[in-house]
């Protein structure tokens, strides 16, 4: 080792009398510190402006964590600097010695040529990692700049650093063992690195050929590293790469000194290539990868919610099939070349958690029974002509895709909108799992433990509307029904993605009911029959769930059913004098028990003090008065605040001309208290918590009211007991203050990024003109 270290040195030195080297080392630390001292600098002015404008309610940068807004920022431009200037310092580093006849010293020594290769490898990343540890000089000037930093999130960025360096380092030193010009090194060193991270993309569409040039691309290993999450499959990657090319170095070196046949270095080179491709695969086979989440929010790991429903599988094969349509919406997410990312982007994160998954693919191409749309677009063409000029323009095999009339053998997907589908198999149950038509495609973790809880519960929970006296549907989309946040397969935000069910039914009687399934009426406009009547109130006296919405003028319609739980809608409507839109639209309050109900986003951010409160959107409410001589325990959830310009409107509402005035001869009237226009009530009965909640207005969880806005599905959830949807929220940062002012952070940005580099370049200039006269 001591050759291998005097090699280095000497290559080291050589770096120290280079102008070249000079020059990337001072155009590197000017750039870097220019791009992250003045995030930070940006930063500092920014807190400081705020802080000048709003004192003590300036809260921070809020669910901003700053050490990947200040930080981490700008690392992928600082590594694109490294790509450009690295092959500046290897174009040269074997193809010198044969230009100045030093390799024949070099190979008539008792040196070995591994110790040379080596020596020189290591001599050159030497410079490199001083490159960095300048950088890491700046880093660590941001890491005492923020309050609660995450330094295992740096220390993970800084890792990326260094094991991209040494791989461009071993590429770019092959490259120059190849070519007797620098400036060709140096080109071939870019063309190769380029080559790398572009290789996910090539071949993706051949079976076998996929997996080697997906396993051999660089694209996203780094990346990994900088949003802080190390894996054994990044790191045994990186390693085998930079082995890999020093072996080739070697190969090269010798074949040089060597009077054998081509042959044989082509055996070398086909052997370490193919224990290298060997090794990558292994490594990267799931249940054999390591990972640590070095976050603090555990950003990159399913969600502790999640892995609970991973963890309700017995270890039985899960077997997805994704079912790619050539005419549907998210092809491109679906074809064969896009299968890797599919896999790797996707499911990863939940094969580390349970890896028996087995994965099926089916090509076809069909539309809707009755949809005509796609012959309107391109008229007088057949399917199959349509379906040939798709496989044409998205150049993809037609040949794999099944024809309609097999696909509808195989599978029934009339329920579905026929784009990109996944299905779930779980011990012999089936449920789909759907993409969606926006630029993120996959489910969220929502989705896929709903699809789980589909398969592992034995019946999935059903809110069963009563309908037959015109009321709100949870299967009609217009701007008054609650389709959109209900059924519609195509939103995010639909609970039948979540795992849910819908249906509609004449009365609680007409169906059976199990202990999950939850009652909702929602605004009836006719009179319900003292029979109905009798069996909700059964209903609610066996302990079942409800969810009861009234609207005003109907009042005495919903009244007979709140009355049995101690619950009256009164009679007139709550008004808001608003210059800016009607007296009877307003932002109701959700008191702290309607955001304690679920984990909805806007109340999650509310506990943690990103947010200072909820609103639903009211369009024309009933206060409602109760009492507690049913038994149930009555609580407010959604409330509007009393002031002047607030009071019940008892006479002849009219919301579309002057404004409304308030008058006690017509039965106005103010209260003192907030007005309720949301209750939850609960009791005891047996082993259960009967929950119902209710509601004095029903367009707000219509699809026009934004359905429910920050309620969100906290109704939905809050009576099934929190088991639906999964919700999956991360913790938020607190590293969402900086320590420095505007002022300090400026000089010290201008000390980085000019004073050093100067005292820099006086330093080079010296040790040249020095080395010069000598």
């Amino acid at each position: 080792m001591r050759v291998v270290f005097n090699i280095a040195r000497a290559e080291l030195r050589y770096f120290f009398f280079s102008p070249i080297a000079w020059f990337v080392l001072i155009l590197f630390l000017m750039s870097s510190a220019g791009i992250i001292m003045g995030n930070l600098s940006d930063t500092a002015l920014q807190q400081d402006t705020m802080l000048e404008l709003q004192g003590n309610a300036f809260s921070g940068f809020l669910n901003m964590p700053l050490t990947k807004m200040v930080i981490g920022k700008g690392l992928d431009t600082v590594l694109m600097i490294f790509f450009l200037f690295i092959p500046l310092l290897t174009m040269g580093v074997i193809n010198r010695e044969y230009a100045a006849g030093t390799i024949k010293l070099l190979h008539s020594s008792p040196v070995k040529t591994r110790q040379i290769i080596l020596g020189k490898f290591l001599g050159v990343y030497s410079f490199v990692c001083l490159m960095i540890l300048i950088f890491l000089a700046e880093v660590i000037v941001l890491t005492f700049s923020i309050k609660n930093v995450e330094f295992l999130h740096i220390m993970a960025m800084v890792l990326g650093f260094f094991l991209l360096a040494a791989m461009y380092v071993a590429v770019g030193m092959y490259i120059s063992s190849l070519t007797s010009y620098p400036i060709v090194a140096g080109i071939g060193t870019f063309v190769v690195l380029i080559l790398f991270t572009m290789l996910n993309l090539m071949f993706q569409g051949t079976d076998y050929v996929r997996d080697v040039t997906y396993f051999l691309s660089s694209s996203g290993r780094v990346e990994n590293l900088l949003s802080g999450l190390i894996t054994t499959k990044d790191l045994v990657y990186f390693l085998s790469i930079i082995s890999l090319f020093i072996i080739f170095t070697i190969i090269k070196t010798k074949s040089v000194t060597e009077s054998k046949s081509w042959r044989v270095s082509a055996g070398r080179y086909l052997t370490a290539f193919a224990i290298t491709v060997v090794m990558l695969v292994v490594t990267s086979r799931h249940g054999l990868i390591g990972y640590w989440d070095v976050t603090r929010g555990k950003v990159n790991t399913l969600h502790e919610n999640t892995q609970g429903v991973l963890k309700q599988l017995d270890g039985s094969p899960l077997k997805i099939t994704l079912y790619t349509n050539l005419l549907g919406y998210n092809l491109g997410s679906g074809l064969p070349a896009a299968r890797n990312n599919y896999l790797w982007n996707f499911w990863a994160r939940y094969r580390r958690f349970y890896n028996n998954m087995e994965f099926e693919y089916v090509y076809y191409y069909d539309v809707n029974k009755g949809d005509s749309s796609i012959f309107k677009t391109y008229p007088g063409k057949s399917l199959d002509e349509i379906a040939e000029k798709y496989a044409e323009m998205f150049k993809t095999d037609l040949s794999i895709y099944k024809k309609p009339a097999e696909i509808r053998k195989l599978i029934d997907l009339e329920s579905e909108t026929k784009g990109l589908l996944m299905q779930v198999e779980y011990k012999g149950k089936k449920t789909f799992l759907r993409t969606y038509p926006d630029p993120e495609v996959f489910p969220y973790e929502k989705h896929v433990s709903g699809s789980l809880l589909r398969l592992i519960s034995d019946t999935a929970p059903t809110f069963k509307f009563l309908t037959g006296h015109y009321e709100r549907s949870p299967l009609k989309f217009g701007e008054r029904e609650y389709g959109n946040h209900a059924v519609n397969k195509l939103s995010r935000n639909a609970l039948i993605n979540m795992g849910l069910n819908f249906d509609t039914i004449p009365a609680p009687g007409a169906g059976r009911f199990n202990p999950n399934d939850v009652l909702v009426i929602s605004d009836p406009k006719s009179i319900l029959d003292h029979t109905l009547i009798d069996s909700v109130k059964q209903y609610i006296d066996k302990g079942g769930n409800a969810m009861f919405y009234s609207e005003p003028g109907k009042q005495f319609i919903m009244n007979p059913i709140l009355n049995h739980v101690g619950v009256n809608a009164d009679e007139g409507t709550i008004v808001q004098l608003n210059p800016q839109d009607m007296p009877h639209k307003f932002l109701g309050l959700i008191a702290k028990k309607g955001t304690d109900m679920a984990d909805e986003q806007p109340f999650f951010y509310l506990r943690n003090g990103i947010v200072k409160a909820c609103y639903t959107a009211i369009v024309g409410a009933s206060v409602l008065s109760y009492s507690d001589t049913t038994g149930f325990k009555v609580e407010q959830i959604t409330t509007l605040a009393n002031n002047a310009n607030t009071w019940v409107e008892r006479g002849v509402l009219v919301v579309d001309s002057a404004a409304p005035v308030f008058n006690t001869a017509e039965g106005d009237y103010r209260k003192e208290a907030p007005y309720p226009v949301g209750l939850q009530l609960t009791r005891k009965i047996g082993n259960k918590l009967q929950k119902i909640i209710i509601s004095g207005d029903a367009d707000m969880m219509s699809s026009a009211r934004g359905d429910g806005k920050d309620y969100g599905n906290a109704f939905y959830s809050y009576t099934v007991d929190n088991r639906y949807p999964v919700y999956h929220n991360f913790k938020v940062p607190t590293d969402i203050w900086l320590t420095i002012k505007k002022a300090p952070a400026q000089t010290l940005k201008a000390v980085l990024q000019y004073v050093i580099p100067a005292l820099i370049l006086v330093a080079g200039i010296i040790i040249l003109i020095r080395r010069k006269r000598k």
